[in-house]
């Protein structure tokens, strides 16, 4: 009899099993993330600002890569960025660069079904004005 009692308590378990089973397949299914184009939004003398929409899920990991040579930032060992993301889109400052440099510059993006790249663009930092302390003509008087 107490056999009997057992497959009752297994039969009475079954549709919670089911349902908890039915509710965690519910999950979002990870989609595959697409990256808008690069935009540059402003540049200055050492940093270049930019932005790139993000559609398809929510990243886990993103930023933007940059170098002085297009080989370079296709690189994952090139510098990095991470940037912030807001649901839309990622935005960094790429601080600290030299003046009047050509940077080549891709934003990336990952999630657990992968990661995805921009096309590598160009950006070029403006050139550095003389501030009125720098001395860059020492044989001049003033």
């Amino acid at each position: 009899m107490w056999i009997v009692d057992k497959i009752k308590l297994q039969i009475l378990r079954l549709p919670i099993i089911v349902a908890a089973m039915a509710l965690l397949s519910c999950e979002a299914e990870e989609q595959t993330l697409t990256l808008g184009p690069l935009v540059v939004d402003s540049t200055t003398s050492d940093a270049i600002h930019c932005s790139v929409e993000v559609a398809g899920g929510i990243p886990i990991d993103y930023g933007f890569y940059y170098a002085t040579s297009k080989d370079a930032a296709e690189k994952i060992t090139a510098p990095k960025v991470k940037g912030t993301y807001d649901l839309i889109q990622v935005n960094a400052s790429l601080e600290g660069l030299e003046s009047n440099t050509t940077y080549y510059i891709r934003a990336y993006a990952m999630n657990m079904r992968g990661r995805v790249y921009t096309e590598t663009i160009e950006a070029k930092t403006l050139t550095r004005m003389p501030e009125a302390n720098d001395n860059q003509y020492p044989d001049i008087e003033f």
